[in-house]
């Protein structure tokens, strides 16, 4: 018997990951329900979210699930109050969860399909499994859409949504089940012949299964918390990604496409736009998915706290714009971004775009627009006066844009001296004099910037690399099509969602090795990735070693991949140009893992547990 210690990572405590411990999810209740989640719901939700547009949300508001129950007064005299008569069952106003958030508008769903159709042809006749229909506004377009021979819809709010959902229901291969799609239990129990009997488990569990595809709507307001997870919605989001690599859930049938609905900020993460937040659920995202999209959601709440250089991100839209193109794409008129619109222009009028590493990097921020309001007031007759406060913001604000370009230029100088390190290295033609004599330049040049200037530096480079590696490190920039625009409005409560298109891919083998009776590559590589990824800009070199002393010796010479600087590589024992985890790929993390196993002193799982956890949470025994 061994412990598994503190933060043991997700998929260690995961009831995909194994069979004998106990489950996130292993009680009957609903993880999303005010017992089980962190912090519970109001009581009521704010009026400016709640508008109903349409006739779909205005039936969902007319419910009053929404909305507070007025209080009956109590009387004065409590012995004189005539007794309240119950309430037979039937007549009963059905309740239901009020952080659900439902799509209600059809030409939100109707655009959805014109836009990504041509890829879901394949699923034309297939089996749905649906869960959190909901109003069933989005669940009823698909059906029209795909023709399914069967529908499975997994609604725990049933009696609630029941008259909503009866036109679907009245299609032929349609059954409401009135359980959770999100307790795995529950979602198991549907995972039968009896609701899907066109479905067989495989012998090869890797193979594409265009016969059955899952949507769900996992999109709350306000957020749910359950454990360390912010958002339960990120939690079932990891839990159907990990699934593919273990075969559970619905992807026992094989890997099975999902289309997800989540709130737009649920998925900053999940799909980032920047190596800052290109963290361990992105990097899983890699090892098991051919693609991970994002078909509409919100423009403007799309990237968060961090950004990259405007550079990086106009050639990102330029190339998927001329993807578009080539595949024939066109984006339904009136779900343009501004962005999008604006770029669009730009490539059809031939114009010239700033050059991502060659020109200086730009970054939107805040201050740029009051800075331009003020200028603008100042350049007025007669001005700002100069001891006003706004005067002195705007003098503060013009030193900062002058300070930024400063840095922008150090930037890129050095950014340019790396790169001409690499060109040297792949040249073939410099001598190993030259090389040296470029990498000591380097590494004195680079000790004697500010630690807050290296700071920026890195993320910097770390954006620039990875967009300019072929392919592109980033699923983003990788993307097939720009997602569409969506307004709150279309949505009850009125709070912008995204649509995930998620296309499963057969994982490494060695990522299926979990358990006891298994070499345990898998459960080794949680723990290798839950250590290397708490600091993801950090030199992998140190980190394998913290792992276990001589890792580094053995794995950062023999890692191909790694070195291979035609396919986004790296310059061990560079300062700055050196691996670090959130710039690997999906082949360079396959590889590390490869390595490690084929390392003749490795710890074996227990050992390298207890090195890298200190506090017991879990007891699980050796089988």
């Amino acid at each position: 018997m061994f412990t598994v210690r503190n933060s043991h990572g997700r998929a260690l405590y995961s009831p995909l990951l194994l069979t004998t411990r106990r489950t996130l999810f292993s009680s009957p209740c609903s993880p999303i329900t005010a017992t089980s989640a962190a912090s519970a719901s109001p009581k009521t939700l704010d009026n400016d979210v709640l508008e109903a547009h349409g006739p779909v949300a205005e039936r969902l508001a007319a419910t009053g699930v929404w909305y507070a129950r007025k209080r009956r007064s109590s009387p004065s005299n409590p012995s004189t109050a005539t007794p309240r008569k119950r309430r037979s069952s039937k007549a009963s106003t059905p309740t239901g969860d009020k952080s659900r958030v439902n799509i209600v508008n059809d030409k939100l769903c109707d655009d959805i399909l014109s836009y990504i159709g041509p890829s879901l042809e394949r699923h034309r006749g297939c089996d749905i499994l649906d869960i959190y229909p909901g109003a069933g506004e989005w669940s009823t377009k698909l059906h029209q859409f795909l023709e399914p021979r069967s529908h499975v819809l997994l609604e725990p709010d049933a009696e609630l949504y029941r008259p909503f959902l009866q036109p679907l229901l009245d299609q032929p291969g349609t059954t409401l089940v009135p359980k959770s799609g999100i307790i795995w239990h529950e979602l198991n129990s549907v995972l039968t012949p009896e609701y899907l009997p066109h479905q067989s488990i495989p012998e090869d569990r890797n193979v594409r299964n265009d016969t059955l595809l899952v949507t769900a709507n996992l999109a709350f307001h306000p957020k749910k918390r359950f454990l360390n997870f912010d958002s339960i919605a990120s939690l079932i989001l990891h839990q159907f990604v990990d699934a593919i690599r273990v075969g559970k859930l619905f992807q026992r049938y094989g890997l099975v496409r999902m289309l997800l609905w989540t709130r737009t900020d649920d998925k900053l993460s999940f799909l980032p736009r920047n190596v800052q937040r290109q963290r361990r659920q992105a990097l899983e995202n890699d090892l098991v998915c051919e693609w991970v999209r994002e078909v509409c959601g919100d423009e403007t709440a799309s990237t968060g706290w961090y950004v990259r250089d405007d550079a990086v991100n106009n050639a990102s839209l330029a190339a998927t714009i001329q993807r578009m193109k080539t595949n024939g794409l066109q984006m339904p008129p009136g779900r343009e971004p501004r962005g999008f619109q604006e770029m669009l222009a730009a490539v059809e009028a031939k114009q010239e775009l700033p050059v991502p590493g060659i020109d200086l990097p730009t970054y939107k921020r805040p201050y740029y627009n009051v800075l331009a309001g003020l200028q603008s007031a100042d350049a007025e007759p007669g001005g700002l006066d100069r001891e006003s406060p706004e005067y002195k913001t705007m003098k503060n604000y013009e030193w900062r844009v002058t300070s930024d370009n400063k840095k922008a230029e150090r930037q890129v100088y050095f950014a340019n001296k790396l790169d001409h390190i690499i060109n040297l290295r792949q040249s073939g033609e410099a001598t190993a004099e030259e090389i040296a004599a470029a990498e000591i330049e380097w590494q004195t040049e680079i000790r004697e910037v500010t630690n807050s200037f290296v700071d920026e530096f890195i993320t910097y480079k770390d954006n620039l690399y990875a967009f300019r590696r072929t392919p592109p490190l980033l699923q983003w920039d990788r993307r097939e099509y720009e997602p569409m625009a969506v307004r709150a409005q279309e949505f009850f409560p009125n709070i912008h969602c995204s649509l995930l298109d998620i296309q499963p891919r057969a994982p490494h083998p060695l990522l299926s090795q979990t358990g006891p009776k298994s070499n345990r590559a898998a459960d080794i590589f949680e723990v290798m990735m839950g250590s290397l990824v708490h600091h993801t800009s950090q030199p992998l070199g140190p980190g394998l070693d913290a792992l276990w002393p001589g890792a580094s010796d053995y794995i950062l010479p023999r890692w191909t991949s790694m070195l291979d600087l035609s396919r986004g590589g790296f310059l061990p024992g560079l300062r700055l140009a050196e691996p670090v985890p959130r710039s690997l790929d999906a082949r360079q993390w396959e590889e590390l893992l490869e390595l490690w196993m084929e390392w003749p002193f490795r710890p074996e799982f227990q050992e390298l547990v207890g090195r890298t956890h200190d506090d017991p949470i879990e007891k699980y025994e050796e089988v």
